[in-house]
């Protein structure tokens, strides 16, 4: 907004100062402070209009019993998640103000990493929970745990703990470590949501981070789960739904860190972190990984180029599974595409059957391994991929 042209200064204004600006007969003093002020409102309602109506799109139900649904919230303690935290919080607030009952309920979970990150301090939800105490219940579990879900298992914290990192440490390589983490990460997750009856999952995954997410699928050779890990749908008979897919991590900073009166930036704490790990890996080639790679590249390529980012994601979304039955991958709880000897790197067909039990990204990830791998095991099962 600019002074109208004649406006009167006051006889009291010193020289130099702005103009006030009259608009329906109010006046403001600071014509930049309006404007921000204007703009961050408009920024704001962008941000919060992207992730309702695609929560709207979901047609969220009561129950048949007349129970809320309730929804797992993976919560990183990246600018994602925190911002999704932040968004589906103050809406479920407004919901209950307006009909004395919101439509649904989190169940808020952290999956603790220290054992990936030696030096990373562990995980605090205290001020997540003070910012946010009626968003939902709020726990912590540790990657390890997804051992809890092995037949039979019976082994203590400690010995959990240790079984996975001399597993991960006989991997080949930084990307097969990230992958495979990653993969245990997403099906232990999936296993709570399914232990505690969640209707469904929330996945705070932004635009940049679904795009970043399908070329390193299909780089490591996870192609074909491509339906199953970034499109919203059912999967092992629960939803998987991502309300930030319309959102660039970029406006997600923005809004977060300048937006927000107070400040959500202080919350992401797993941001820092996440920088200084790639920094320090980009130093050297051999350390740095095809996912940290990509994230850096689509973070790149969303300031000048969006759109080729968008287009990433659109084209994942036209992936379609091959809609038949097949067996679970034994590792990562996806279906196993047709994985055999064959299909590993290097590998003799020497009739054994056994590596049919994994599909071909975990293959070629655990591929080169120093040592006999320990993973946690779930009963096998039939899935329609």
């Amino acid at each position: 907004m600019h002074a109208l042209q004649g406006e009167p200064r006051s006889p009291h204004a010193p020289t130099g100062s702005p103009l006030p600006v009259r608009h329906h007969r109010r006046v403001f003093p600071s014509v930049p402070a309006a404007a921000n002020r204007g703009r961050s409102d408009c920024f704001s309602h962008y941000i919060r209009s992207k992730c309702i109506k695609r929560i709207e799109s979901y047609k969220i139900r009561t129950l048949p019993d007349g129970s809320v649904p309730v929804f797992l919230l993976p919560l990183s303690l990246g600018v994602s998640s925190t911002a999704l935290l932040h968004l589906l919080s103050t809406a479920l607030t407004a919901q209950r103000r307006r009909v004395s009952r919101a439509r649904y309920a989190l169940k808020i979970v952290h999956v603790d990493e220290t054992l990936l990150h030696a030096h990373a301090p562990p995980p605090d939800l205290a001020a997540v929970r003070e910012r946010f105490p009626e968003a939902g219940e709020y726990s912590v579990v540790k990657l390890e745990d997804v051992y809890l879900f092995e037949v039979g298992e019976e082994a203590s914290a400690g010995d959990r703990a240790a079984r996975l990192r001399r597993t991960l440490q006989s991997l080949p390589s930084p990307t097969s470590r990230e992958d495979l983490a990653r993969a245990l990460r997403t099906r232990l997750i999936r296993r709570l949501a399914a232990r505690h009856r969640c209707a469904g999952i929330f996945w705070g995954s932004s635009t940049t981070a679904l795009a970043s997410h399908i070329l390193t699928s299909a780089a490591l050779g996870r192609g074909a789960s491509l339906p199953l890990l970034t499109q919203d749908g059912a999967h092992e008979g629960t939803l998987n739904y991502h309300p930030l897919r319309d959102v660039f991590k970029k406006e997600l900073v923005t809004f977060a860190r300048d937006v927000l009166q107070p400040s959500l930036w202080g919350l992401c704490v797993a941001e820092e972190g996440r920088q200084k790990h790639t920094a320090a890996n980009a130093i050297s080639a051999r350390n740095i990984t095809v996912g940290e790679l990509l994230t850096q590249y689509f973070e790149t390529m969303e300031v000048q180029y969006p759109s080729t980012v968008s287009n990433v994601v659109r084209m994942g979304d036209r992936l379609k599974t091959a809609g038949e039955e097949r067996m679970c991958c034994k590792l990562c709880g996806l279906p196993v595409d047709g994985g055999g000897n064959g299909l590993t790197l290097g590998a003799q067909d020497d009739g054994d059957e056994s590596p049919r039990e994994m599909c071909y990204g975990c293959l070629r990830s655990i591929h080169g391994a120093t040592a006999e791998l320990n993973w946690p095991v779930v009963e096998d099962r039939i899935t329609k991929s």
